[in-house]
């Protein structure tokens, strides 16, 4: 995606970094007010409707036209715009909207001095990773957020497959960089001819190298993970045709596509070069002892026609040279086993170059061997013979490892000195790495809270990313920024976000990190209360098979979640006995909440009752929503004792860490003690708090737990004024029209009672309406 600035009238916007500026001044704007400006301007074609705005500022339909009006009076103040007649920037359309007048000019990012580093999340991994051991298997945001965040790791050690994030929409075409337009190449897999296994690892070894080999001839070649991903439709028996050249050339934004193909006899490795360029296609061949010595003389025999002013004076490839490709090629295609066996099959000097040693703290980390990993990283960084690329990935490493260690101070401390080294160096084989510290020092950053700057950073891993040609990559970064945006309630930058970066995942058919992005915007949905809309992305997620069962099992878990929202309990019942088939283990608390709510929606006091008797490890962190729906179960029972308990876990938790839950878990609590007053107090706290800075799920959920409290002590009328601030969300969320159901029944009102009910059976999927739902 294109990371866009608007110039207009003496000021400038940023909609990624938050800021708007006059003459290089920082102009203050409350955060609702610079949302309606930016989507103003970004939709300053058309004159934008109120309840569009709404919608896209708010998450939520229900906000008066003072309100807007208010808000739009602040970004008039902040620009100096009247908004009387004159209306230099925005102009009212009466009965309408809102109008963006003032001529506009966009500066793109990306096409910002090369500052050679970036690196926000996971780049090629953003979104997944393996976890070096399973706790508590959480469904709600953080847990979304943490599988984002917990992949950097994998994508900063280079692990691509391991996946898991604003990319630019497909029509555009990706950033070049400075100094090469036009000369990027797209280097295909190889196809080996020869039939031993141990020639495996040529397919992708030899691709790598060559595009490595290229790059040092002054050509941009396309980053291998991402050549991977496009090579694969054509990664057949049979050669590549102009016309799946000409596609892939369009794919790759590349002048050139190489089909390699090696194979060898008695006297050693032919490889041959199929070069494709518009509409014609040469060949270039070479021999050699070795498959990288032939790879390398093809490579510089065709550098030369293309590159006459330019002589290579890279040496050939030696023993070391073709032990690191083996091993690369082992990463790239994620075999793990097999890296460590060539590992191990190395000779004591190839193992003590700091290289190969860098690469074996990569399989380590990615086995989850932190320990390990870390001693070999370290090794390396005290090697005074290690290159500062290599030093680079050491230091990202430790960066990786700290983040998974829930140490991201000491993260974004080797993240910080691995920038350093990637910003010296003036060459790299590696094209992501600036991308790659970024990222890291942003997820680093998100981890202690500070998000602007997190933000900041991984805006400029994006860039690298698109300047390296990774659009794949960047578009991991752009999944992280959603993740970010989601959590400071920004809704629609959030889904936009996650829309670009998952029409870049599809486009090159990279499943899993597609299955994570989706996964976050049904995450967003949900807060938003759209059940249908989360249900619509969570499905798409599922379409295609994902080898990664640790993701797997988190789509099934907010799969479940969506049923139980939506009311299809039978769904919600496959899809927890489908996270038993995934190994996720029975004490495992999201999926023991899950259970919980699941016979709490169908009325099964008892079943539920059971569970929330069930132990808890006295190590654990025991979430709100798991202690809330245990608490309503157990009090459902006439259990205050064991209620008791459970809220005694919240002291487990730091104060300002605890969520709505618990406050709505005391307040049920509290009623049940006849202690009125005290349950009121919690829920105005509640409603106070949400209607501060809490996300449309939590409103809807503070506001039904105070009407049901007004209700319950005898207070409908009370109760249904709370509701009306609600009523935009009764026709999605079905606690608000139950809820609103049973207070018009108490007020004897017939009309809005039987309006109430149509709402119910519309929304009520398979639940039994004369159960009360759960909070």
């Amino acid at each position: 995606m294109r990371l866009t600035k608007y110039r207009f009238g003496g000021f400038e916007l940023d909609p990624a970094a938050r800021e708007l500026r006059r003459d290089g001044e920082r102009v203050a704007l409350p955060p609702k007010s610079f949302d309606c400006l930016a989507y103003l301007i970004a939709h300053r074609d058309r004159a934008v409707g109120r309840d569009e705005l709404i919608a896209a500022v708010w998450g939520r339909v229900d906000i008066s036209d003072t309100v807007v009006a208010q808000t739009m009076l602040r970004a008039r103040k902040a620009l100096g715009d009247p908004g009387d007649s004159t209306q230099r920037f925005v102009r009212t359309v009466p009965r309408f909207g809102y109008h963006w007048v003032e001529p506009v000019d966009e500066i793109a990012t990306r096409f910002a001095e090369p500052i050679e580093t970036v690196a926000p999340t996971p780049a090629a991994s953003a979104l997944h990773s393996p976890a070096p051991a399973r706790t508590s298997f959480q469904w709600r945001r953080a847990a979304v957020i943490a599988c984002a965040f917990g992949a950097v790791a994998a994508a900063v050690l280079g692990a691509w497959p391991w996946l898991p994030l604003q990319v630019r929409p497909l029509s555009a075409r990706p950033a070049k960089m400075a100094g090469h337009e036009s000369r990027a190449v797209l280097v295909l897999p190889v196809r080996v001819a020869a039939s031993q296994e141990d020639d495996a690892w040529v397919r992708l070894g030899a691709m790598d190298y060559l595009a490595n080999r290229l790059r040092h001839g002054g050509l941009r070649a396309v980053p291998s993970e991402q050549a991977l991903h496009l090579g694969r439709p054509a990664d057949t028996a049979r050669p590549l045709d102009a016309t799946r050249a000409r596609e892939l050339q369009r794919l790759g934004d590349a002048r050139w596509v190489l089909a390699p193909q090696a194979d060898r006899d008695g006297r050693g490795w032919r490889v041959r070069l199929s070069v494709f360029e518009g509409e014609r296609e040469r060949v270039v061949e070479a021999r050699g002892s070795s498959v990288l010595t032939a790879t390398a003389a093809a490579a510089d025999s065709w550098l030369r026609r293309v590159r006459p002013d330019r002589v290579s004076t890279d040496v050939g490839p030696s023993r070391l040279d073709q032990r690191l490709q083996q091993i690369d090629a082992e990463l790239l295609a994620g075999q793990l086993d097999a890296a460590r066996r060539l590992m191990a099959s190395a000779t004591p000097d190839e193992r003590a170059d700091a290289a190969v040693r860098v690469r074996e703290g990569q399989i380590e980390f990615r086995s989850g061997h932190l320990d390990k990993a870390s001693a070999l990283f370290e090794r390396t960084l005290a090697d005074t013979t290690a290159s500062p690329e290599v030093r680079a990935k050491a230091l990202m490493g430790q960066g990786a490892i700290e983040i998974r260690r829930g140490q991201p101070a000491r993260a974004q401390a080797h993240y910080a000195d691995a920038l350093d080294v990637v910003q010296r160096l003036a060459q790299s084989d590696d094209p992501t790495l600036l991308g790659n510290a970024y990222n890291g020092l942003g997820v680093a950053l998100v981890q202690q809270g500070r998000m602007d700057e997190a933000v900041r950073d991984m805006g400029l891993a994006r860039v690298a990313m698109q300047r390296s040609g990774n659009l794949i990559e960047a578009a991991s970064v752009g999944t992280n920024l959603g993740l970010i945006e989601l959590q400071r309630r920004h809704y629609p930058q959030a889904l936009q976000e996650f829309d670009r970066a998952i029409a870049v995942f599809e486009r090159f058919g990279v499943n899993d990190y597609l299955a994570a992005a989706l996964m976050a915007k049904a995450d967003a949905q949900l807060d938003m209360v759209q059940p249908d809309a989360a249900a619509a992305s969570i499905a798409r997620a599922a379409i295609e098979p994902i080898g990664d069962r640790q993701l797997t099992a988190r789509i099934a878990s907010i799969t479940a979640r969506i049923a139980l929202a939506r009311g299809r309990l039978h769904e919600a019942a496959r899809q927890i006995d489908r996270l038993g088939v995934l190994e996720v283990p029975s004490d495992d608390l999201t999926l023991r909440e899950l259970q919980l709510r699941l016979q709490l929606a169908r009325g099964a006091t008892e079943a539920a009752t059971a569970i929330a008797l069930a132990p808890v490890a006295m190590t654990a962190r025991v979430p709100g929503s798991l202690a809330l729906a245990a608490s309503q179960a157990l009090l459902a029972a006439g259990d205050d004792a064991t209620t008791a308990r459970w809220l005694a876990y919240r002291e487990r938790i730091d104060a300002a860490q605890r969520g709505l839950d618990w406050d709505i878990a005391e307040g049920l609590f509290a009623q049940s003690r006849a202690r009125v007053q005290a349950a009121m107090s919690l829920a105005d706290a509640a409603s106070a708090r949400v209607e501060e800075g809490g996300s449309p799920a939590e409103r809807v959920q503070a506001g039904v737990f105070k009407a049901r409290l007004l209700r319950m002590q005898g207070r409908p009328e009370a109760a249904a004024t709370v509701l009306a601030d609600l009523d935009a969300f009764a026709t999605f969320d079905y606690r608000v029209a139950w809820e609103a159901l049973a207070v018009y029944r108490a007020l004897h009102d017939e009309a809005m009672a039987n309006d109430a009910l149509a709402r119910v059976q519309a929304l009520r999927g398979e639940r039994d309406i004369a159960q009360v739902p759960a909070l």
